[in-house]
């Protein structure tokens, strides 16, 4: 994925959250996976013109519920917009 720093932000995060979503379902252990997964595509961010993605907002417990998770749940049946959104909320320009 290079070369995305001069097409849209929605285009990026479009392509961010499939290829996630792609490699979350190969991992057969859902919550194992999930801070090399991040940091992964974090660098890819970064290489690409946006800093970190900020996950912190979708990783908080809320009554028990992490959002992350849930769109890692989502991603297994194939639906990848929760994963959109938390990727699309999270990605900022470098400065």
């Amino acid at each position: 994925m290079k070369y995305y720093s001069d097409k849209p932000k929605e285009l990026f995060a479009q392509k961010i959250s499939y290829y996630m979503c792609e490699l979350i379902a190969l991992h057969p252990f859902l919550e194992l996976n999930g801070r090399i997964t991040r940091l992964f595509f974090d660098m890819i961010a970064t290489f690409n013109g946006y800093e970190y993605i900020d996950y912190q907002n979708t990783l908080k417990t809320n009554d028990d519920e992490n959002e992350f998770i849930k769109a890692s749940i989502d991603c297994m049946t194939g639906k990848e917009n929760k994963m959109f959104k938390i990727i699309l909320d999270g990605l900022k320009e470098t400065k």
